[in-house]
């Protein structure tokens, strides 16, 4: 994207979603057009968080996943490299970053906290690239197995 100026702000970040949705990210990457499904409180993007524990609230396998997945009650995330950029406060339902002061240019990401963010928001597929795709159990809410699935 010739807009983002901030080529540091590679971030690796969690995005929590069900098996199939998953499984079809991590193997032909994000598509906007399906954003939305879980959250638009910070704009129709797509969706990432700093910590996994957040994206786990997301995460499902079981009833969405697939026969092996609902079989070993597996659970699933993706850990994305994320291009960032330079981000500004995100607002409810918009399709796209917000200008920044004076131009036409828009931010590049958006984020739910600009001091602390806890989560960033992109508005352009070729911004995120699902680099492992994990599963793991969980038992009480501790993850018990982990592993990089080829479900």
């Amino acid at each position: 994207d010739p807009n983002i100026t901030n080529k540091s702000n590679m971030k690796e970040l969690f995005h929590g979603s069900d098996f199939v949705a998953l499984r079809q990210i991590y193997t032909f990457g994000f598509n906007r057009s399906f954003a939305g499904k879980n959250a638009t409180a910070y704009g129709k993007g797509d969706y990432f968080a700093v910590n996994a524990d957040y994206s786990l609230t997301y995460s499902s396998g079981g009833k969405d996943g697939t026969v092996t997945a609902r079989q070993n009650n597996l659970l699933g995330m993706l850990l994305v490299e994320v291009l960032t950029g330079d981000s500004a406060k995100g607002v409810a339902n918009t399709p796209e970053a917000p200008c920044k002061p004076g131009t036409q240019i828009p931010y590049n990401s958006v984020v739910n906290n600009e001091r602390n963010p806890i989560m960033y928001v992109t508005f352009r597929d070729s911004q995120a690239y699902p680099s492992h795709f994990i599963t793991f159990k969980l038992q009480n809410r501790v993850v018990i197995e982990t592993g990089n699935s080829e479900i």
